[in-house]
């Protein structure tokens, strides 16, 4: 059922329910249909607090959040609607690299908490949540078929090729209403604005919501689940905290609210390439996907770098590395023709303790503290990106398939005009061990028995792939290890 509290003239004072998820977005809409369809004897709820549109001026200025010195998009990064976030986005996917999984050990992070073979059986289902026509990810599956879109790489050399695919992009509120609506044991409540959680001891028993004018819904529940983005999740456990210390676990580890990245762009130069290179989103077969440069495995392990990947885009009108240049055969230039392209880096961030979100002591009009947002940079970050650049100058240039010129100075002010791209990771991060982070391996609180976060907010490390695809692989896992448990195991 799909019910809108603010069409709603006499809404429901109390529901019971096995399990209350708190924000639809691609993590809770997946989340609570996997589990209504998986056990039609358990009864879901999942809270909105937006409606089937874009919210109004009075529900956005609910997510205001105060800046520290470096800007960020807030408004821009968020939707408080039904489909959350995937009413703006790309569409870019790609799972996480292998390498993503296990942090270097300089960088005082833990490794992810599951390993890749433990998630790949619940990537196959993300795609077809996300309605990406194919989950296969080997480049050399496109290069058989289209040969002049790649450079020739040294098979042990420092750079290798990775594959992104696009969803078309699936706006989750728009695509899956209907299934909302049409599933019995499920009951999805819109401008449900979240604005309590009563807990007893180790357990939450209820959360109330309501619309901005209408009277609360209580929603009982023998399991509840966080999704309401990364930015959105911390407040409401910060809040959930209190002046409760930092020193302990779960709501009280100091990892909490830390660790804020977001990824971002860096254009390291020009390149001087063969032509028609097709390190961009092109055109195969009948989908779209997008071949990237990035380190090889065996060059991330030796140098502990962050993970990176490069992107080319055609640049007839440039003249830095005339393509006279590579015309010269006694410069080790074979005979071909050479195009100038643009350079774009996706920088994978290095977890910063200090890039944080706190709370102020203003509140919005639901009575919860506004949320802080210091968005800090690591220094190392465009250091990796850089040597990446140079990895990949001196392949083209041992090869004879081009040249590269550096333009790039990462200099404060650079640094500072970064723009995220609107993923909010790592600030409630998973680990085994509650000593390294905030939830455990399934999301839920170290030190809460029954309260569960589903969101990119869980990563520890984070690669430069979209978070969304990963996202909705997490909270099929967790539906699915949920699902095959008996009655008693839950109560």
């Amino acid at each position: 059922m799909l019910t809108d509290l603010n069409l709603t003239p006499q809404p429901p004072r109390h529901l019971d329910a096995d399990v209350c998820i708190c924000g639809a977005g691609p993590a809770g809409i997946v989340l609570a249909l996997e589990l209504a369809r998986r056990r039609p004897d358990w009864r879901i709820v999942l809270l909105e607090g937006g409606g089937r549109s874009m919210p109004s001026e009075r529900e956005r200025v609910l997510y205001d959040v105060g800046l520290g010195t470096k800007s960020y998009a807030v408004a821009a990064s968020r939707r408080r609607m039904l489909g959350g976030t995937s009413g703006h986005w790309g569409g870019w996917c790609k799972p996480l690299d292998p390498e993503d999984f296990t942090a270097p050990a300089a960088w005082s992070a833990p490794d992810w908490p599951i390993t890749l073979d433990e998630l790949q059986p619940f990537l196959a289902p993300a795609h077809v949540w996300c309605e990406i026509p194919s989950d296969r990810y080997d480049p050399d599956e496109v290069r058989a078929r289209q040969p002049q879109r790649f450079l020739e790489l040294p098979a042990d050399g420092p750079v290798a090729e990775r594959l992104f695919r696009f969803s078309p992009p699936t706006r989750f509120g728009a695509r899956y209403a209907d299934a909302l609506a049409g599933q019995p044991n499920l009951d999805c409540l819109l401008h449900a604005n979240l604005f309590a959680l009563e807990r007893r001891g180790d357990r939450i028993t209820s959360v109330s919501a309501r619309a901005l004018d209408g009277r609360p819904v209580k929603v009982s529940a023998g399991r509840f689940v966080l999704a309401q983005g990364g930015l959105e999740t911390t407040r409401t456990l910060l809040n959930l905290r209190g002046d409760a210390s930092d020193d302990g676990e779960g709501l009280r580890s100091p990892h909490l609210g830390r660790h804020f990245a977001d990824h971002y762009g860096v254009r390291p130069g020009a390149v001087l390439a063969p032509a028609e290179l097709g390190y961009r989103r092109m055109a195969d077969e009948t989908t779209a996907v997008m071949p990237v440069l990035a380190p090889s495995p065996g060059a991330l392990a030796r140098s502990e770098r962050q993970n990176v990947c490069l992107l080319l885009d055609p640049d007839p009108s440039a003249d830095a590395l005339p393509a006279g240049y590579a015309t010269h055969a006694a410069l080790g230039f074979p005979p071909r023709a050479f195009w100038n392209y643009r350079t774009q880096m996706i920088v994978e961030p290095r977890p910063h303790p200090d890039s944080r979100i706190t709370l102020t002591d203003a509140r919005c009009e639901l009575g919860l503290r506004r949320a802080h947002l210091d968005w800090r940079i690591h220094p190392e970050d465009t250091a990796s990106a850089l040597a990446f650049f140079d990895d990949f100058s001196a392949v083209l240039a041992q090869t004879g398939q081009g040249r590269t010129r550096l333009t790039y100075e990462a200099t404060p002010a650079r640094l500072a005009s970064a723009n995220g791209a609107n993923h909010h990771l790592g600030t409630v991060r998973f680990a085994h061990d509650p000593k390294d982070g905030v939830a455990d391996p399934d999301g839920r609180l170290h030190d809460m028995e029954n309260l569960y976060v589903a969101s990119s907010a869980l990563f520890p490390r984070y690669g430069y792939s979209n978070p969304t695809l990963t996202i909705v692989a997490l909270a099929i896992r967790l539906a699915s290890r949920w699902a095959g448990e008996t009655r008693e195991a839950r109560t």
